[in-house]
């Protein structure tokens, strides 16, 4: 996931350095360009490694594959060939910050005067000062709480009561819930410095409670149904939860104590907290309840009491909603405790459950070199793929078809085996939404008779079909595409319009020649008199017919 793999201090410290490379006011029109490309979503397949962005952006018909160097931005480059920075560079780098902050920020930011942002980031500095000194204090009355008690769960509920009263001193009267969210994320959160890489366990810690603390009140936040305000909350959600989870990351780095380990065991109702959330950010709730348990507690006593508790909590539960967070929960931990079968039992019955985790543990286990494994998740997918289809709702099935076959990829490359009778089945059982895909697949194996009765089974014309595979399938074999224009030039005729009958003249011409070049002409003869007897009735495609010599 992307958004695990970024720093929000180099994203910013990037940010710093390309808007004083592009200054908004003589880079407007990249600036804008570039704004326009991400939020129209031309930005995809975006990956970084060593600090590089790399991705692909679709700009007036053609596709570009930007890189964007986060710590030498001036050294980016571009197959657009553009000397310096491009609109496709900078488009990039604002989907990747978009996973740390709002994109629109950036921009406001941006546009300010130099002077005034001196002014700030200035302002920005006394401020964080200040919160160092204060975190300071907090530290050494942590320190004493911690001399003057041996019970470490004292400890963390001490820690959770001042992140309450602190959260209570927050002004919430008469505000909107995109609101609420924003005043937790921006000026609450804050306050909890962010520790560096070199500071101790502990103060790592800290800051992991203090976010999962303010995701927690983030996923009580109801969301609204619609709207602007709506796809908001989900942002701050999405965005918070890429916080949380690189703070359990730099944690999981750090080396442990014996009174650590009592300290996260401490930690572990508070984590159970997160599946109480609203079910509208289920998928967030889960990639943060998930990390933990893969990076942070990675004690299989742990693991085993987890997974008892969350099947206790689901017996209790009276309805599939109030289910759905504990099956989550209890499917992952059995995955990590390598007990597929009950893993699997559990998610087996929910088709949008049961495909991401069973994608996701297909893919953690091709990583972690089980092979085997990783095929024996897939081979569950594939025995449910059309159950699991059509019990989704139609908006979800084209996202079911990308997943599976995302997942197929991932199979066939682990087990370095094409299979692509294998993969030619798996397209079938997906019809008609993975329609595109296959016929591109029938396109690359040649498989020209399959690729013609592929489209006359989705009644598809001459017109829609792309002009290479046409005429691909004519030089390979002119017979093939026959059915197909005898298909079209029926549809025209059946919408009964000058127009439409213009268009089927247009194609009886094309397949008067086919016939002509196969040394067929006995069969058109037939096949045009007994269509001129059919359209007998239809006056206007009888004179077109006359003119065109048809008849």
């Amino acid at each position: 996931m992307l958004q695990t793999m970024l720093s929000s201090e180099v994203m910013t410290k990037a940010a710093e350095r390309l808007m004083k490379l592009l200054p908004y006011k003589k880079h407007s029109d990249i600036i804008k360009r570039a704004w326009q490309l991400y939020r129209t979503g031309h930005v995809y397949n975006v990956t970084i490694e060593d600090n590089v962005l790399k991705g692909k952006v679709t700009d007036k018909g053609h596709t570009y594959e930007p890189s964007f160097r986060l710590k030498q931005a001036a050294g980016s480059s571009c197959t657009c060939t553009t000397v310096g920075l491009c609109p496709h560079n900078v488009a990039l780098f604002l989907y990747a910050y978009n996973q740390i902050d709002a994109v629109g920020n950036l921009i406001r930011t941006w546009k300010e005067p130099a002077t005034k942002r001196k002014k700030a980031e200035s302002n920005e500095k006394q401020k964080d000062v200040q919160v160092k000194q204060q975190t300071v204090q907090q530290q050494k009355l942590n320190e004493k709480n911690r001399s003057n008690t041996s019970n470490n769960a004292n400890i963390v509920d001490a820690w959770w009561q001042s992140f309450e009263e602190k959260y209570r001193r927050i002004p919430l009267y008469n505000i909107t819930e995109e609101e609420h969210m924003r005043r937790l994320v921006q000026s609450f959160f804050p306050t909890f410095e962010r520790p560096t890489s070199k500071a101790s366990f502990l103060d790592h810690l800290y800051y992991v409670h203090a976010a999962l603390f303010t995701f927690i009140k983030l996923v009580h936040i109801p969301q609204k149904s619609w709207g602007y305000f709506a796809i908001m909350q989900e942002r701050h959600v999405e965005q918070f939860s890429s916080t949380v989870q690189q703070a359990l990351i730099n944690l999981a780095k750090k080396p442990r104590t014996k009174s650590h380990e009592q300290l996260l065991y401490a930690t572990i109702p508070y984590v159970r907290n997160v599946l109480s959330g609203e079910l509208t950010y289920f998928r967030q709730i889960l990639d943060v309840y998930e990390i933990i348990w893969t990076t942070v507690l990675t004690d299989e006593t742990y693991r085993q009491e987890e997974c008892t508790w969350a099947i206790e909590q689901l017996n209790k539960k009276q309805t599939v909603e109030e289910k759905i967070p504990f099956i989550g929960a209890a499917s992952y931990v059995s995955f990590l405790l390598e007990n597929d079968h009950r893993a699997y039992q559990l998610i087996e019955p929910f088709p949008y459950l049961a495909t991401e985790h069973i994608v996701r543990f297909m893919h953690m286990s091709f990583a972690k070199k089980q092979i085997q494994r990783g095929v024996e998740w897939f081979h569950r997918l594939e025995q449910n793929v059309e159950t699991y289809l059509y019990s989704l709702h139609i908006t979800e099935r084209e996202w079911f078809v990308q997943h599976v076959l995302s997942a197929y990829v991932q199979y066939r490359i682990a087990t370095k085996n094409e299979q692509t009778e294998r993969y030619e089945q798996l397209l079938q059982k997906l019809l008609p939404y993975s329609f595109y895909t296959y016929i591109d697949y029938l396109f690359d194996e040649q498989k020209w008779k399959e690729l013609i009765e592929l489209y006359m089974l989705e009644k598809t014309t001459v017109d829609m079909i792309h002009p290479l595979h046409l005429k691909a399938v004519e030089q390979a074999d002119r017979s093939l595409v026959l059915p197909l224009y005898h298909q079209t030039i029926m549809h025209y005729i059946e919408q009964k319009n000058r127009s439409a009958y213009e268009q089927a003249i247009k194609h009886l011409r094309k397949l008067r020649a086919h016939y002509r070049a196969l040394k067929q002409m006995p069969r058109w003869e037939t096949y045009i008199t007994k269509l001129a007897e059919q359209t007998k009735r239809l006056r206007a495609f009888q004179d077109l017919l006359r003119k065109g010599k048809f008849i």
